[in-house]
């Protein structure tokens, strides 16, 4: 379960693979299990329009989660214990530029939103949860 998004292998990452599925929705790993989707019915534009940012957007998540992942087991030898307890379930891309990101809970009922506004070829967090309105420099405030 804990760092599931690490084998790229398992994503699709080819754009003539990107098809959208009787449910609406196009899958962008390979492994069943995995589930993680793109909600076309709230996308923007169609399969067309959007499958490069697609592989785009899949390219930087894994990339970003392989070293979130390394950092966290570097700086704690027993990351599992308190590994983050979502997972990747649905991706809404709901304009060129906002991106959001829908986390399921594997220990309790719950869902955790994260919205990420993608411009001047950076992603910006806007959302985590109940946290909104996040600005550009979010790091460097105290």
């Amino acid at each position: 379960m804990y760092n599931r998004y690490e084998d790229q292998s398992k994503f699709i990452m080819d754009m003539e693979q990107l098809c959208i599925a009787e449910d609406g929705y196009v899958y962008i790993s390979k492994e069943e299990d995995y589930g993680i989707a793109i909600d076309m019915e709230s996308c923007y534009g169609t399969l067309d329009e959007v499958k490069s940012f697609i592989i785009f957007l899949q390219s930087i998540f894994v990339n970003w989660t392989i070293s979130f992942n390394a950092s966290t087991r570097k700086n704690d030898p027993s990351p599992q214990e308190k590994a983050f307890p979502f997972e990747l379930e649905i991706i809404y891309i709901e304009e060129p530029d906002c991106i959001v990101f829908d986390y399921w809970c594997t220990v309790k009922n719950t869902q955790l939103d994260v919205t990420f506004e993608y411009k001047e070829n950076h992603f910006f967090l806007r959302k985590y949860g109940a946290f909104d309105c996040i600005p550009d420099n979010w790091e460097e405030t105290e």
